[in-house]
């Protein structure tokens, strides 16, 4: 008669053994997902820093492109006016020209003279 009281208590024994492997198991489970979600979180509010320098530095970068396209702009404004004045300068400068040259070969002759 004692033989179904012992089995009963086997039996009880196990199912407490399964349960608090469970338990032990689920635990684990818990234990783990808390540190990956950790890590995870760690590793987008890094992103996100990284996110906002590259962010403020494009802004940056922006503005000097802005910067150099003005300036840009400026000297070829600056350029078309310089040719500008230089086409319109040589039909006046033709004269002066010939006579620069006439004033050079009267030097040269005065100095073969010499």
């Amino acid at each position: 008669m004692e033989r179904p009281a012992r089995e009963g208590n086997d039996d009880a024994q196990k199912a407490k053994l399964i349960f608090f492997s469970l338990a032990a198991l689920v635990t684990i489970l818990l234990i783990w997902s808390f540190y990956t979600a950790h890590t995870a979180r760690r590793e987008r509010d890094q992103a996100m820093q990284e996110i906002d320098l590259v962010k403020q530095e494009n802004g940056k970068l922006e503005q000097m492109l802005k910067d150099q396209n003005q300036i840009n702009d400026d000297l070829k404004s600056k350029l078309q006016l310089c040719e500008s004045k230089l086409k319109a300068k040589p039909a006046a400068k033709k004269p002066a020209a010939a006579k620069k040259k006439a004033i050079k070969k009267i030097i040269k002759s005065k100095k073969k003279t010499k």
